[in-house]
């Protein structure tokens, strides 16, 4: 079993996880910019000129999935931080023993050590 967490290694965790989150914040306000660009550039196409140039452009700015994998890690981080307000971070969710050290330090979001997670 794994110590409990001290004060400065769950400092350097929170600070590491705003940091994450401030990070993919910005990237998702990128994106939907670029979203809201294509839609007013869609806007000017007149009905049946350059479609099929219109949709390689939405291709090309768009990643869909990447947007999504955004929101699910910003979700995350948010459950992990929340997990530091209750004082349960670096618990495993499953049988409640400490993650090792060498673990969250790898993927601060785990939610669950080695053992729970195979």
């Amino acid at each position: 079993m794994s110590a409990v967490l001290n004060h400065h290694e769950l400092e350097g965790f929170s600070q590491e996880l705003h940091e994450l989150l401030t990070t993919l914040q910005q990237e998702v306000r990128d994106e939907l910019h670029d979203i809201e660009h294509v839609r007013q550039l869609l806007k000017r196409v007149a009905p049946g000129q350059a479609e099929e140039q219109a949709a390689l452009e939405i291709a090309k700015r768009l990643d869909l999935e990447h947007l999504r994998h955004h929101l699910d890690v910003i979700a995350l981080c948010n459950e992990a931080l929340e997990r530091m307000n209750r004082g349960s971070y670096g618990r495993c969710r499953r049988c409640g023993e400490m993650i090792e050290l060498n673990r969250l330090r790898a993927d601060p979001l785990t939610d669950s050590c080695l053992c729970c997670q195979e």
